[in-house]
C-alpha cells in the first residue's frame, strides 16, 4: 500500500481542517507568527496544503505550481532553532486534534528491517518505524491524557499500530533527522549522490555536462521524467530520420539525446526520488536506440544489400546478451564496454567520412569485442567447478 492510501482517507477536506486548524493559531504565537506576514496568512496556509495533499498521494499542486519544495532554501531566511521546531510540533499536534481526522487514516511509514540503526524504532520482525504517522486526533488526545511518564512518540506509536494503522512501505530512502544540524550532513549526501558519474566511458565524458545541467534545473520545475521523455522523443526521432536516408538529422538528434538519460537520473537522486529505472521511459530508451540502429541498417540496404539489417540485430543480440551478461557482476574494465551512449559517439566519425557501413560494421565489432570480453572476465573468475 502506497502513501496516496492517506489522502484517500482524509480527503482534501482532512486536509484543509487540518492546516486551518494549524494557522489560526499562528497570528498569537510569540515564536512563529512574527514568521508570518499578516497579509500573506492565507497564501502561506493554501502553500502548506497543498505542499501536504501532494506528499501524502494528492494532486501534486505545489510542485506543479512552485517547483521542487527545495525547504531548506525557502525557510533559510528565518531563525529556525529548536525552539521554533518545538513550537510548530506543539501547534500542528493541537491542529491534529481539532481537526479531527477520521480513525482509518491512521498509518506509519515504515522501513524494512535490517542496520538502519537506533533512529528507527522496530515495530514487528520485518519492519521499522521511519519517523512518520499518521493519527487521528481523538487517539492523540487520549494518549495524551494518559501519558503520565511515558514517552509520547512511543506510546502514540504503539496505540496506533494496536488500533490497525496501516503499514505504508517507504519506496525510496528515508532520513530521520533530530536536529537541525543533522540537515548537513543530509544535503552532503545527496549532493554527492547527484555529482556521482556511473555508467561507461561515454558517461564519463558527458559527466561535466549532465552535472551542469542537473544544477540549472534542480530549483525549477523540470522533473527526472519530463526530461526522460524528451530523451525518448529525440531518440525516436533520431530512429525515424536514419530510416527515411536522413543520417545526419538522425545522429545528431541521437547525440542530443545522450546526456538526456544521466541529467533524468541525476535529478531523481537530487530530489530523493523514486529510481528512474522503473520510468516508462528508461524502459523505452532501449527499444528505441535500437530501432535507431535498425533503421540506420534498413537505409543502407539499397546500397549495401539485406546484411547491413543482419548486421544489426546481431549487434543488438550481443548488446542484449552482454547485459544480461554483466548484470549485478563487477567486470575488470567495465568502463570501456559497450553501450548505447558510447555507441552513438562512435559512430560520429564514421558520419563525417560517410562511411556508414563501415561504422555500423565497427558497432558490430565493439558489440561482440565486449560481450567476449567480459564473458572471459566472468567466467576466469568462477571457473565451472570439475566433476
Amino acid at each position: 500500500m502506497d502513501e496516496s492510501a492517506v489522502y484517500g482517507a482524509i480527503g482534501e477536506e482532512g486536509f484543509a481542517r487540518l492546516v486551518s486548524a494549524f494557522y489560526r493559531q499562528i497570528p498569537n504565537d510569540d515564536i512563529l507568527g512574527q514568521m508570518y506576514p499578516p497579509d500573506d496568512l492565507a497564501g502561506a496556509e493554501e502553500r502548506l496544503r497543498d505542499f501536504l495533499v501532494g506528499r501524502f498521494g494528492g494532486p501534486p499542486r505545489y510542485i506543479e505550481q512552485r517547483g521542487h519544495p527545495r525547504l531548506r532554501m525557502r525557510h533559510m531566511p528565518f531563525a529556525l532553532d529548536q525552539a521554533a521546531r518545538d513550537r510548530w510540533m506543539q501547534l500542528m499536534t493541537k491542529a491534529i486534534v481539532e481537526a479531527e481526522l477520521p480513525s482509518d487514516a491512521a498509518a506509519v511509514l515504515t522501513v524494512p528491517d535490517g542496520g538502519f540503526g537506533e533512529p528507527y524504532e522496530r515495530i514487528d520482525a520485518a519492519s521499522r518505524w521511519a519517523g512518520l504517522a499518521a493519527v487521528d486526533g481523538i487517539l492523540l488526545r487520549d494518549t495524551a491524557s494518559m501519558l503520565r511518564d511515558w514517552d509520547l512518540q512511543s506510546t502514540l506509536l504503539r496505540r496506533a499500530l494496536q488500533s490497525g494503522a496501516r503499514h505504508l512501505a517507504a519506496d525510496g530512502p528515508v532520513a530521520i533527522l533530530d536536529a537541525v544540524a543533522d540537515l548537513d550532513g543530509l544535503e552532503r549526501q545527496i549532493l554527492a549522490s547527484a555529482t556521482e558519474t556511473r555508467g561507461g566511458w561515454a558517461s564519463r565524458l558527458l559527466a561535466p555536462l549532465e552535472r551542469a545541467a542537473t544544477y540549472a534545473l534542480m530549483t525549477g520545475p523540470i522533473g527526472p521524467s519530463a526530461v526522460g521523455t524528451a530523451a525518448a522523443l529525440l531518440t525516436a526521432l533520431g530512429a525515424g530520420a536514419l530510416a527515411y536516408h536522413w543520417f545526419w538529422t538522425g545522429l545528431i538528434a541521437l547525440l542530443v539525446a545522450t546526456p538526456f538519460e544521466g541529467i533524468a537520473a541525476r535529478l531523481a537522486r537530487l530530489r530523493m526520488q523514486d529510481d528512474v529505472g522503473r520510468s516508462w521511459w528508461s524502459h523505452l530508451l532501449p527499444v528505441l536506440a535500437g530501432a535507431a540502429m535498425v533503421g540506420l541498417a534498413y537505409a543502407l540496404v539499397p546500397a549495401h544489400g539485406w546484411g547491413m539489417v543482419l548486421l544489426a540485430f546481431t549487434t543488438l543480440a550481443f548488446l542484449i546478451a552482454l547485459g544480461i551478461e554483466t548484470e549485478g557482476r563487477q567486470v575488470r574494465g567495465s568502463l570501456l564496454l559497450a553501450e548505447a551512449k558510447g555507441m552513438v559517439w562512435l559512430l560520429l566519425p564514421f558520419g563525417i567520412f560517410d562511411l556508414w557501413n563501415a561504422g555500423l560494421a565497427t558497432l558490430f565489432a565493439y558489440a561482440a569485442g565486449s560481450f567476449f570480453w567480459a564473458q572471459r572476465q566472468i567466467h576466469a573468475e568462477f571457473p565451472a567447478q570439475q566433476d
